[in-house]
C-alpha cells in the first residue's frame, strides 16, 4: 500500500520528508541548545533588523547614535522582520526557512523536469536535495544560504523556462529574482552576466531575436538593485552594493598569502594587514567606506599577484574545500558539544585535537555518510554529461557547471567550505541524477535480463 502511494505521489513523500527531517532536527538543536540557531554572523544580521524595525535605520551598531551598515545588503534583513511579525523571535525565522527549503525541493524537481522531462531523474534530484545535510543544517541557522539558495534556484528555472518557451514573463521574473539574489548576497554579481552569455548562446545563429530580451533582462536586475545603489548614494556618496568583497579579499586571499610568505598564522595576518592599509589610508576609513574598501582591495591585490604561485595554490585549495569539506562544525556548534557560549571554533584549535574533542558519534556518522554521497554524485556527474550530451542537453549542462563553478572560484581560499556548496547543490543533485540515469537505463536493465 505505502509503495503504491509513493509510486503514484512520489514528490510529495520526498517534499514531506525534506519538511519533517529539518523539523525534527531544528527541534533536536532546540532542545540541546536553543541558541544553536545562532552563529557569528546570525547577530550582526539580527541586529540590522532590529535597528530597522525599531528606528528605520540599517545598522549593525548596538548602540546610539546608529552608523549606517555599508557591508551587508538588504534583502536578509528584511526577511527577519517579516518572519518575526508573524512569530516568535528566531523561531519564526527558522520555520521560514524550513518552507524556503522544501520549495528549494521543489523547484529543483522542476528545473529537472524541464530540462530532462524524466520523473525519475527529478524525483532523484529532489530528494538528494532533501537528504543533503550541509543544506539541512544551514536551514535551521539565521544566516543567508537559505534564502539566497531559493531567489536564485527561482532566477535559474524562470531562465530556463523563457529559453525554451520565449515567453518574456518567465524573463522577467528571472530578471527580478536575479537582482535579489545579488541584494542577499553580494557574491550574486555575476548571475546576470552568466546568464545573458548563456542568452546569447541561445540565439547564437539569429541575433537579433535576442537584443530586446537582453534589454529587458538587463534594465530589470538594474531596477531592482538600484534602490539600495541609491541609499548608499545618498549615505555614502557612492553607488555600490557592499565592501565585503574588498575587506573579504584582504582578510582571506592577501592574508593567506602574507601568512604563507611570512609564516604566520592566519588571524595575525589579517591583524597585521588591517592595521597596515588603515594607517595608511590618507582619510578616515569610517567615514569614508568605499574609498578605503578600494585602497584595501588595490593593496590585497598587489600582494596576490606578487605571488601567483602561491595564489594558485590557495585557489586549488579553495576548489578542493568547496566541492569536499563536509559540514561538521555548524553540527558541533548547534548541538552545543562546545557548549552554550560557543558560536564558532576558534581558528587556532588543532584539527587533530579536533577529531576526539567537543564531537560526537552523531557528527562523525553524518560526516562519513557526506562523504559517501559527494563520492557518488561528483561520480555519476561523468554520466550525466554522457546523457545529456546524448540528448541534446549540453546548453543545460554547460549553464548548470558554469554555475557551479562560478561559485566554487567566488568564494574566498580560507574560508570555502560546505555552506558556500548550498546554493549550488540543486545544480550537482540534478546533474547527478542524470547520471544515475543513464547508469540505470544502460547496465540497469541488463542485470534485469540476467
Amino acid at each position: 500500500m505505502l509503495y503504491k502511494f509513493f509510486r503514484k505521489f512520489p514528490l510529495l513523500i520526498i517534499l514531506c520528508s525534506a519538511f519533517l527531517i529539518r523539523l525534527i532536527y531544528f527541534g533536536f538543536v532546540f532542545l540541546r541548545n536553543p541558541d544553536g540557531i545562532y552563529v557569528f554572523d546570525s547577530y550582526g544580521y539580527w541586529q540590522i533588523a532590529f535597528n530597522l524595525r525599531e528606528y528605520g535605520v540599517f545598522s549593525q551598531s548596538y548602540q546610539l547614535p546608529l552608523e549606517p551598515d555599508y557591508y551587508r545588503t538588504p534583502l536578509y534583513p528584511f526577511f527577519i522582520i517579516m518572519s518575526e511579525s508573524i512569530g516568535t523571535e528566531g523561531i519564526s525565522i527558522i520555520l521560514a526557512q524550513v518552507i524556503l527549503a522544501v520549495l528549494t525541493c521543489y523547484f529543483t524537481f522542476k528545473i529537472s523536469i524541464a530540462i530532462t522531462a524524466s520523473r525519475y531523474i527529478s524525483c532523484v534530484s529532489a530528494f538528494i536535495i532533501a537528504i543533503d545535510i550541509p543544506s539541512i543544517v544551514m536551514n535551521t541557522l539565521v544566516l543567508t544560504e537559505t534564502l539566497f539558495t531559493f531567489v536564485l534556484i527561482v532566477s535559474t528555472y524562470t531562465f530556463i523556462r523563457f529559453v525554451q518557451t520565449k515567453n518574456l514573463k518567465q524573463l522577467f521574473l528571472s530578471a527580478l529574482f536575479c537582482g535579489a539574489a545579488i541584494l542577499c548576497r553580494p557574491i550574486g554579481f555575476f548571475i546576470p552576466f552568466l546568464f545573458s552569455f548563456f542568452l546569447l548562446i541561445s540565439e547564437r545563429k539569429q541575433f537579433h531575436k535576442i537584443i530586446r530580451p537582453l534589454l529587458i533582462f538587463s534594465v530589470t536586475v538594474f531596477l531592482t538593485i538600484s534602490p539600495w545603489l541609491i541609499r548608499n548614494k545618498v549615505t555614502f556618496d557612492h553607488y555600490f552594493l557592499s565592501v565585503i568583497r574588498e575587506h573579504n579579499m584582504q582578510n582571506y586571499q592577501a592574508a593567506a598569502v602574507y601568512a604563507k610568505l611570512h609564516n604566520r598564522s592566519l588571524p595575525e595576518s589579517q591583524s597585521i594587514l588591517r592595521w597596515k592599509t588603515f594607517k595608511a589610508f590618507k582619510g578616515d576609513a569610517n567615514k569614508q567606506p568605499y574609498e578605503y574598501a578600494k585602497f584595501i582591495e588595490r593593496d590585497a591585490i598587489n600582494i596576490a599577484l606578487e605571488n601567483p604561485g602561491i595564489l594558485l595554490e590557495h585557489l586549488l585549495k579553495q576548489n578542493f574545500y568547496f566541492f569536499i569539506k563536509p559540514c561538521r562544525a555548524y553540527i558541533d556548534i548547534q548541538l552545543g558539544n562546545w557548549g552554550t557560549n560557543y558560536n564558532t571554533i576558534p581558528k587556532d584549535y588543532p584539527i587533530f585535537k579536533y577529531l576526539f574533542e567537543h564531537n560526537s558519534k552523531l557528527t562523525i556518522t553524518l560526516v562519513i555518510f557526506q562523504l559517501i554521497l559527494l563520492a557518488v554524485l561528483y561520480l555519476a556527474i561523468l554520466f550525466g554529461a554522457v546523457y545529456l550530451k546524448q540528448g541534446g542537453k549540453m546548453f543545460y549542462f554547460l549553464l548548470l557547471l558554469h554555475l557551479v563553478f562560478c561559485f566554487a572560484n567566488l568564494t574566498m581560499p580560507s574560508i570555502a567550505e560546505s555552506r558556500f556548496r548550498v546554493p549550488v547543490m540543486p545544480y550537482i543533485a540534478i546533474l547527478s541524477a542524470s547520471g544515475m540515469y543513464f547508469l540505470r537505463e544502460k547496465f540497469g536493465k541488463k542485470l534485469m535480463k540476467k
